[in-house]
């Protein structure tokens, strides 16, 4: 599992999508009823945890910030963009992230005990708002999987210490009004990233991409734009998904938002996005792409696998430039790129052929 903090408002509120890593069949969490996941009262009990980060006095403000993923399921994959979700119908993932003291040895870090209350800034004992977000798989249908997410408007998550590890509970009440309560008793483990700098993609330099085959898929429509992602690849020897190279070579992955029924074709510049990854959503932008480790990259990216033994992967985000993209009327499509990465590298491209819909 990928673990990424990111702002779920990205997210799809409730949307059908098809999961990286997706089992050809529904798993089953065995020794598990369904019943047992749902106390009397309506608590959804979660138990395990699915990851965790402690991010330290990350803005030297003497208050650490701990990120942890609680669940009831064993098996995760991701959205197109990157997003975790579970993988089971009729299960949860919830991320929680809170302020409190600083652990004592960052390198095994402790959720400290206490009542952690709704807030939108940072501060002792504070559940923030922009992190703390459910996520449900509501049912699968056909190949893909009915995900909801469940934004909150207040909320508490109380800590407690026990022989077990953690006893957690949070109560919530919705966008919409409604209240949801979870309970959670077991180990927890942050990864410590209190003393890591920025991750600086590794893929440097010059590109010239010369892609062979080339999938796009429709993601999403908001009221002002439709959002499309485009992938051009170097090999046509692709992973199950289509979404990745299966041997070294290049992945152009261009985040898209155009006019409204208009498809691929027109003129796009980067996007404004904000310091925690928001991106004013408009007509004519790519979003720009952004790592959160040195393996998770969301946005516009090249990717490329590399000829190792091991089959490396690096990336370089895509920060700037343009894309033109135009519809010659034959079947087949136009891109031309000349792109700026994070690294201040050029990245170019001049293809025309079929862009075939993305197998969903």
């Amino acid at each position: 599992m990928k673990l990424n903090k990111i702002l779920f408002a990205l997210m799809a509120t409730l949307a059908l999508v098809a999961c990286n890593n997706t089992p050809d069949d529904t798993p089953v969490n065995e020794g598990e009823n369904k019943e047992e996941l749902v106390l009397p009262d309506g608590t959804i009990v979660l138990n395990n945890c699915a990851g965790g980060i402690y991010f330290g006095d990350f803005w030297d403000e003497g208050i650490g910030d701990y990120y942890f993923l609680l669940s009831n399921d064993t098996s995760f994959g991701q959205t197109e963009h990157g997003f975790d979700v579970p993988m089971t119908p009729g299960r949860w993932l919830l991320y929680i992230d809170v302020w409190g003291a600083l652990s004592e040895d960052h390198t095994n870090p402790i959720v400290p005990e206490g009542t952690y209350t709704w807030g939108e800034k940072r501060g002792p004992n504070v559940l923030t708002s922009s992190y703390t977000v459910a996520t449900e798989n509501v049912e699968k249908v056909g190949d893909l999987y009915r995900i909801v997410d469940h934004y909150f408007q207040d909320g508490t998550v109380v800590v407690k210490h026990t022989d077990k590890g953690y006893k957690i509970d949070a109560s919530f009440i919705t966008v919409d009004g409604e209240p949801m309560k979870f309970t959670f008793e077991g180990e927890m483990t942050l990864e410590d990233k209190s003393d890591d700098e920025e991750y600086n993609p590794e893929l440097d330099g010059d590109v010239v991409i010369e892609p062979v085959i080339a999938n796009s898929f429709f993601y999403e429509s908001y009221e002002n734009c439709d959002n499309h992602v485009l992938m051009l690849f170097t090999s046509d020897n692709l992973n199950y998904d289509k979404t990745h190279i299966n041997e070294p070579g290049l992945k152009l992955h261009l985040d898209l938002y155009n006019t409204p029924g208009a498809g691929l074709a027109g003129h796009y510049v980067a996007g404004e996005v904000n310091e925690v990854g928001i991106l004013t959503k408009e007509a004519g932008v790519f979003y720009p792409g952004r790592m959160y480790s040195a393996t998770i990259a969301l946005g516009t990216i090249l990717e490329r696998v590399n000829d190792d033994e091991e089959m490396s992967v690096e990336y370089a985000v895509i920060v700037d430039g343009t894309i033109d993209i135009t519809d010659n009327g034959d079947g087949t499509h136009t891109v031309v790129a000349d792109l700026t990465t994070g690294n201040d590298g050029k990245v170019s491209c001049n293809w025309t052929g079929v862009i075939a819909p993305h197998e969903q």
